[in-house]
């Protein structure tokens, strides 16, 4: 039987070096694919809340701006609206019977557990949400004259087809997000505070006929808030120059 030759010591070596080399690299590599793992599973969920969020203002700018319509209230709190789902103190009479007013009132408790359901299900503390609603936007001070000399949109006006915007309200809300989901807090240990807004319009069909009202071309399309620059946005100066904002939440 042959006997085996010794390994010269350094390639004895080379080799320990080796296999250090490799095991160095699984304890850096394992905590890198962890956190690409985590972010991975985090990021769908953070469009989700985006998509939830806007969902929400969406609704709550046409309850804003059917309200306002039905209440005839161009400024001001609404009665019956989220979250508080209270008449205001100073309200006027209304014809409404009195015997309306609880099912006004169990109407919006009903939007106001769903919508926060809706929230909560996505990761969000519906204990934190909060926002506004602006005065009809037929109240607006918008300049009739634009730079270049043209008159501005106003409402009513028409967005194309046979409709007609007869009004419109802008709404914004915030609420805290990555409070309870383990990935989303994992990257995001402080959480997120996300935003969203929507202008709620009332759409009426054109009377028949030549269509008189202006057009509104994009003054109901506000740009986002980051958007560069966002101050030369219309539909943003338009928003801007309501009379009033009126806050909800906490």
């Amino acid at each position: 039987m042959k006997a085996r030759t010794p390994q010269p010591v350094r390639q004895r070596r080379r080799r320990d070096e080796a296999g250090g080399a490799v095991t160095l690299l699984v304890m850096l590599m394992v905590p890198v694919c962890v956190l690409a793992a985590v972010v991975s599973a985090a990021m769908p969920r953070r469009l989700a809340a985006h998509a939830a969020a806007d969902a929400a203002a969406d609704s709550l700018a046409s309850v804003a701006v059917a309200w306002r319509d039905a209440q005839a209230r161009d400024h001001g709190a609404l009665d019956w609206f989220f979250d508080d789902c209270t008449a205001t103190g100073d309200r006027a009479p209304t014809d409404e019977p009195a015997a309306l007013e609880p099912e006004l009132r169990r109407g919006c408790e009903t939007l106001t557990e769903s919508l926060l359901e809706g929230l909560t299900a996505r990761g969000f503390d519906a204990g934190t949400v909060v926002g506004f609603y602006s005065s009809a936007y037929t109240t607006s001070a918008h300049p009739t004259m634009t730079p270049d000399g043209n008159h501005s949109a106003s409402l009513p006006c028409h967005t194309g087809g046979r409709a007609i915007v007869a009004d419109a309200v802008h709404l914004g809300l915030a609420a805290d997000w990555a409070t309870a989901d383990w990935a989303a807090s994992q990257t995001w240990p402080q959480g997120l505070r996300i935003t969203a807004e929507s202008v709620g319009t009332i759409a009426l069909p054109a009377a028949s006929g030549t269509i008189t009202a202006p057009a509104c071309g994009g003054l109901l399309d506000l740009a986002p808030l980051d958007a560069r620059p966002a101050s030369e946005n219309e539909a943003r100066q338009f928003a801007e120059s309501l009379p009033t904002r009126t806050a909800f939440g906490n």
